[in-house]
C-alpha cells in the first residue's frame, strides 16, 4: 500500500489548528476542500505503510519547516472559508436571508 504521508500530518494539523482559523463552515465537506487544496500546495512524501508517517513527521520537527505547512494550511483554509461550497454553509446563508424578509 502507498500512502500519501502529508495527508495524515495536514490532518492532524486541521485538527490541531481547526478553532484558531476561524473557519466560516466546519463541515465535513469544507473540512476536506481545505485538506485537498493544502495538499495540492505542498509535496507529497510517500511510505508503503501507516508506521512510517512518523518518519516524515519526524522531519518536521524543525519549527521553521512545521511553521511553513501551518501557513499553507492557514492560507487554503482562508480560501475554503472566504467562499464555501458546501450545502450546509448555503442552507445556513439561504435561512438568514429569508429572515430578512
Amino acid at each position: 500500500m502507498i500512502i500519501n504521508a502529508m495527508e495524515k500530518i495536514m490532518l492532524d494539523l486541521l485538527d490541531e489548528y481547526k478553532d484558531k482559523l476561524q473557519l466560516t463552515c466546519t463541515c465535513n465537506e469544507c473540512m476536506d476542500d481545505i485538506i485537498a487544496l493544502t495538499l495540492n500546495n505542498v509535496q507529497p512524501r510517500y511510505v508503503t505503510n501507516k508506521e512510517k508517517i512518523m518518519y516524515i513527521k519526524a522531519s518536521y520537527v524543525d519549527k521553521q519547516e512545521m511553521t511553513s505547512l501551518v501557513v499553507k494550511l492557514a492560507e487554503c483554509a482562508k480560501i475554503v472559508s472566504d467562499r464555501p461550497l458546501c450545502k450546509t454553509y448555503q442552507k445556513r446563508v439561504d435561512a438568514n436571508e429569508m429572515s430578512y424578509l
